[in-house]
């Protein structure tokens, strides 16, 4: 994608880059991205794909990753506060014997229509599942002075009422919509999901697939997008799919929903237990780490 650039832009980019000190980056794929982009356009580079540094102009730039994460603390906090509580106990009762959850603010990057393909397409392929299952979204409109943006949002709206109208029956929705920035509702939401879909086409990291292993309460299991950034730290536990995929995501959901208790125990575990080793805290010192010798 670089050669898509002006020569000069792409050089006064990297240029710039490597006068740093340390450079970090969410994941290892961007890591490994920069170093090989050094290579191909930073001419007189000297690249060390083993030591993960650049030398240029006499300069030697660290090149690290720094997975951006959550406090864990402070979402259990909100999860177990009294305001918290009492969206819970509304939203409890719209539960059924499966609940798919997803909470995104409404953009295109969040690929909110194609989950929602996928979940019509799960109810198409598997009748059983009617009336059993719901999906309770909790999306926040973005941008909406963007008329790209207010466009998406209306397709999505479209989306869930095409799936109801489809599937749905008169004491049935199966897409439950909840738009608006209440962040203390979507938390509430984490702790009921079977299934957490994240799905986004491409994302920096996707915290909303680390803030829900940690409050739910469910052995729920996280449907992640492969191009999240938080798939490489998650990707023992959640079910991976491609962003692009609508069957297979569908595939991925009806996995999750008839895991067998144990394995859906044992994911969440491991998912729960790599958020919280890699927490906020732990993030900062990291980076600090790396900082003091410099210093």
């Amino acid at each position: 994608m670089w050669q898509l650039l002006p020569r000069d832009m792409r050089e006064a980019i990297f240029q710039g880059l490597a006068s740093c000190h340390i450079v970090g980056f969410q994941t290892q794929v961007d890591l490994l991205n920069f170093l090989q982009g050094c290579l191909l356009f930073l001419p007189g580079a000297q690249v060390d794909f083993a030591r993960q540094t650049v030398t240029y102009q006499g300069n030697t730039t660290l090149v690290r990753c720094y997975p951006l994460s959550i406090d864990v603390e402070e979402v259990r906090r909100i999860a177990a506060s009294s305001r918290a509580q009492d969206y819970y106990q509304r939203l409890s009762p719209l539960c059924r014997e499966h609940t798919i959850v997803r909470v995104d603010r409404a953009e295109p990057s969040k690929n909110i229509v194609r989950g929602f393909r996928s979940y019509g397409l799960l109810l198409e392929r598997h009748p059983e599942l009617r009336g059993k299952v719901v999906f309770l979204a909790f999306l926040v409109s973005s941008r909406t002075h963007i008329r790209q943006y207010e466009r998406y949002m209306d397709e999505v709206r479209q989306m869930i009422e095409q799936v109801n109208a489809t599937y749905g029956t008169e004491g049935w929705k199966p897409i439950l919509l909840f738009e608006e920035n209440n962040y203390t509702q979507a938390v509430a939401g984490l702790r009921l999901y079977d299934a957490l879909l994240v799905n986004p086409v491409s994302d920096g990291m996707s915290l909303v697939a680390k803030e829900g292993p940690v409050v739910n309460d469910k052995a729920g299991v996280v449907v992640l997008s492969e191009t999240s950034g938080a798939y490489e730290q998650l990707k023992e536990g959640a079910i991976g799919v491609a962003p692009a995929d609508v069957e297979g995501t569908a595939h991925a959901l009806y996995q999750v929903l008839t895991l067998p208790m144990e394995e859906r125990q044992r994911r969440a575990t491991l998912l729960r237990q790599a958020v919280e080793q890699y927490d906020q805290h732990r993030w900062l010192a990291h980076q600090w780490s790396d900082i003091l010798p410099l210093l």
